[in-house]
């Protein structure tokens, strides 16, 4: 499973307000879970379970929220980023102002954490993450993945 054929500019939501770890997985949650006909509450109760084990944020501002969710048949992602940073208790301390939300069917492990790599691997790069906490529109943050994902060979 390559990363750039699950970012779709549909799924890409740009300046959601949100104070908190709470309200940021709230936000995501409100606005993803509908494009995959499945119950927001239900999605949110998943990613704060999975971010009561340990802070899903990986430095520099950004954070990969990810669960399994029942009722889901493949692996979706969507990419939110927040008009102002929130806590996410990282270990750097810079607040969180992107998400990649991952959710995958629960039998999918391998590719789960295969697309959770192929992530952490593009966020390496500083100019993509310089480049998606300013761009101006949806399709200018797929472009700047599908771009980085091929320079990296996902």
């Amino acid at each position: 499973m390559k990363i750039h054929k699950l970012i779709a500019p549909g799924n890409i939501f740009l300046d959601l307000e949100a104070d908190d770890v709470t309200s940021a997985l709230t936000a995501a949650a409100d606005v993803f879970a509908p494009t995959l006909g499945l119950d927001s509450d239900e999605v949110l109760k998943a990613l704060l379970e999975r971010e009561a084990l340990g802070s899903t944020s990986v430095g520099d501002g950004f954070a990969i929220p990810h669960c399994k969710i029942q009722g889901l048949n493949r692996i979706a992602i969507a990419l939110v980023r927040l008009k102002s940073g929130v806590d996410f208790g990282g270990k750097d301390s810079v607040p969180v102002s992107f998400l990649f939300v991952v959710l995958s069917a629960p039998d999918q492990p391998a590719s789960h954490l295969q697309v959770l790599s192929q992530i952490a691997r593009v966020l390496k790069r500083a100019d993509l993450r310089t480049e998606l906490l300013a761009v101006e529109d949806r399709e200018a943050v797929a472009d700047a993945i599908y771009r980085t994902a091929s320079l990296e060979g996902l």
